[in-house]
C-alpha cells in the first residue's frame, strides 16, 4: 500500500476523538502535537501531506474559531501543500454518478417524509400553536431531516474536491466523514481513519529512523 501521499480532509485534525487518541482536551493541544508528526514524516519518510484550497480554509476557520494561534496554524501549513484538483481531466465512472443521483433521489424522499411527518405532529401534539412545544419539534425534525438527506453523502465542494485530489494523485484519504469515506470506497481510494493516521505515521518515522 502507498503510504507517501495523504490527502488531508478537515477531520484529520479537528475529529474529537483524535483528543482521546492523544490525551488531550483542546484542538490548540492537537495542532500542537500533530505539527511536528507531519513535519517529521515529511522529512525523515518523504510523506506528502494535500489539502485542496476548499478544505484549508474550511480547516483553517475551524481553527481560529478554536482559540489555536496563528503562528501554530501558519507552523501546520508550512508542511501541507494546498492544491486543487485538476477538474477539467478527472473522470468519474457513470456507474459511480448514476448510483449518486439515485442515492440522492431517495434521500429526497425521505426528506419528505420528514416533513409529512412534522405537519402530522403539529396538528396533533402543538394545537393553539404553543411555542415551546413548536421549538422542540422543529430541533427534532431537523435532526430528522439532517440524518436522512445527508449522512454518509458527499454534500459539500469542500468533500468533493478532497475526494478528486485524492483520485488524481493515487493518494490516502484522511477523513472520519461517512459521506467521503463511503464514495472513496466506490472510487477505489484508500482511506484511513484521522486516529489511525496518526499511529501510521508513527510507524512510517520509526521505520525510516532505525
Amino acid at each position: 500500500m502507498p503510504l507517501d501521499a495523504f490527502v488531508l480532509d478537515t477531520t484529520a485534525i479537528t475529529e474529537v476523538r483524535l483528543r482521546e487518541r492523544l490525551g488531550v482536551s483542546s484542538l490548540v493541544e492537537v495542532v500542537s502535537i500533530i505539527t511536528p508528526i507531519i513535519r517529521d514524516a515529511r522529512i525523515k519518510a518523504g510523506a506528502r501531506f494535500y489539502m485542496t484550497p476548499s478544505t484549508w480554509n474550511e480547516l483553517r476557520r475551524s481553527l481560529i474559531g478554536n482559540k489555536v494561534p496563528l503562528d501554530m496554524i501558519q507552523d501546520l501549513a508550512a508542511w501541507i501543500t494546498v492544491k486543487a484538483p485538476d477538474k477539467l481531466s478527472l473522470k468519474i465512472p457513470a456507474a459511480i454518478f448514476s448510483e449518486y443521483i439515485a442515492d440522492v433521489r431517495r434521500r429526497l424522499y425521505k426528506g419528505l417524509r420528514v416533513a409529512e411527518y412534522a405537519a402530522r405532529r403539529a396538528a396533533r401534539d402543538c394545537e393553539g400553536g404553543e411555542e415551546e412545544c413548536l421549538s422542540n419539534l422543529i430541533r427534532e425534525v431537523r435532526d430528522r431531516y439532517r440524518e436522512a438527506t445527508r449522512k454518509g453523502l458527499v454534500d459539500s465542494i469542500e468533500d468533493l474536491d478532497t475526494i478528486l485530489l485524492a483520485l488524481e494523485i493515487k493518494g490516502i484519504i484522511v477523513s472520519s466523514d461517512e459521506g467521503i469515506t463511503k464514495l472513496a470506497q466506490q472510487l477505489g481510494i484508500i482511506h484511513i481513519d484521522p486516529t489511525d493516521f496518526i499511529t501510521t505515521l508513527q510507524r512510517i518515522i520509526k521505520a525510516f529512523t532505525q
